[in-house]
């Protein structure tokens, strides 16, 4: 083709048509700039196929380790889901009024005094033991650094992907550092239970071994309360419910992740959208739904009761994984929940406005029950004019789903009492397993 070319330009300038010489020339040129053109584009093409193909090695990478650290972080927060309420549930098996409600509304024949049982003590004791096991996240952190470290990372720049990738990461090393401070704080309480040496500790850890009553006789309840109670427990009492929601929120957030990366998207899909709306934004305005989980109640919020026999009338006791609420007969009696901790006031407010419904997961204990739910805002006077919804409570568990309407004039954006059971003039036991906004 080159020689074919050469002859051709020779021929021309050998005939001296120095015009057609040059316009030959020119369009040798320009077929040359083209073929460069060509080229370029091809290699261009070859350079971004080799790039966008490392940079998906890298999210498969990032993917297979999400999986990974996705199924520990379910595992270490349904652990923690059910060793909370075991561990509240120890306190609550050390006063009389426990076994008042057990023996009155369960039939369980049971008293005060068998809270030193061979049962009670060994029940307190896994429990105890159990929050002594540490539980660590140990995310795999190998794809995302080694994206990081790549340049590659560039080609997410402004995409909904990029943020995500470092939304999810940052929430992993702001999990870390709040999970290792619990557990030091476990770690520590052990360690200083230990250097204790408190008497009756191997019987207390051991149950049903040996007659622990004929060994240290009337000493033996008095050596029990003083393990229960001694302060070197206090951290294992004091478990702190936000390590909850921020697994729940690693969790919807890498779930989220995860599916974007194998779906190849590089864009929030409406799907998307909708699952990370459950992500609870911990510094946001936006209240955390969920008001109370398998009867504990979480964390910024706290119960009372109140009756018209002094607060008296109303017997409240966590059984394990749900609470139960006993109500006396008399004119009436309230079970509420209500914004913060410590005594409740009017004025600390949260803005429930973005929630449709309020849901309450409970049961009554015979069927039937007749009961009343409402909400407060900070304008409602305390005459009992609030806005109230009745229910009748079925044996079974049933989630109860009260649209946030039914409770008008009530402000949802002024709310200091979330959630209140109401009961008049009757003798009834509700069990709470769940509240929630929705």
């Amino acid at each position: 083709m080159i020689k074919l070319f050469r002859k051709i330009r020779y021929e021309l300038l050998e005939s001296n048509k120095i015009g057609k010489y040059l316009k030959y020339a020119f369009g040798e040129i320009i077929l040359v700039v083209i073929g460069i053109l060509i080229a370029i584009q091809i290699n261009n093409s070859n350079q971004k196929r080799l790039n966008q193909e490392a940079l998906e090695g890298y999210l498969n990478s990032i993917a297979q380790n999400l999986e990974s650290d996705l199924r520990r972080a379910e595992r270490i927060n349904k652990t923690r889901l059910e060793l909370f309420p075991r561990v509240y549930f120890v306190n609550r098996r050390m006063v009389p009024d426990y076994y008042q409600i057990a023996s009155e509304v369960y039939g369980m024949d049971i008293s005060f005094e068998d809270r030193y049982s061979v049962e009670n003590i060994d029940f307190m004791a896994r429990a105890i033991n159990d929050s002594w096991s540490l539980l660590y996240l140990t995310p795999n952190l190998s794809g995302f650094e080694s994206l990081k470290s790549s340049g590659f990372l560039s080609q997410l720049q402004g995409t909904d992907l990029e943020i995500l990738l470092f939304d999810y990461y940052n929430q992993v090393d702001e999990l870390i550092i709040f999970e290792n401070n619990y557990n030091d704080g476990l770690k520590s309480s052990f360690e200083d239970f230990a250097n204790a040496g408190l008497e009756g500790t191997f019987a207390f850890f051991s149950p049903g071994t040996q007659d622990w009553r004929s060994e240290f006789g009337e000493r033996f309840p008095g050596l029990m309360d003083e393990i229960i109670q001694h302060p070197t427990l206090i951290p294992v009492f004091r478990w702190n419910f936000d390590i909850i929601i921020k697994y729940e929120n690693l969790i919807l957030t890498g779930r989220a992740l995860h599916q974007m990366i194998v779906s190849r998207s590089k864009n929030f899909t409406p799907d998307i959208k909708k699952s990370l709306e459950a992500v609870h934004d911990e510094y946001g305005d936006r209240p955390y739904p969920k008001i109370m989980r398998n009867g504990v109640t979480t964390s910024g919020n706290s119960y009372g009761v109140a009756s018209a026999q002094g607060n008296k009338g109303v017997n409240i006791q966590f059984l394990d994984s749900l609470t139960a609420v006993q109500f006396y007969p008399q004119a009436w009696g309230v079970y509420y929940s209500y914004v913060g901790d410590g005594v409740i006031d009017p004025n600390r407010i949260r803005d429930f406005s973005s929630f449709d419904t309020l849901r309450i997961k409970m049961r009554g204990t015979e069927g039937g029950e007749a009961i009343q739910i409402a909400l407060k805002d900070k304008s409602n006077p305390t005459d009992g004019s609030e806005t109230k919804v009745p229910l009748t409570l079925t044996k079974e568990w049933k989630n109860y789903n009260i649209p946030l309407a039914s409770f008008a004039p009530t402000k949802i954006e002024e709310l200091f009492i979330v959630t209140s059971i109401i009961v008049e003039n009757k003798a009834l036991t509700v069990e709470i397993k769940d509240i929630e906004y929705r």
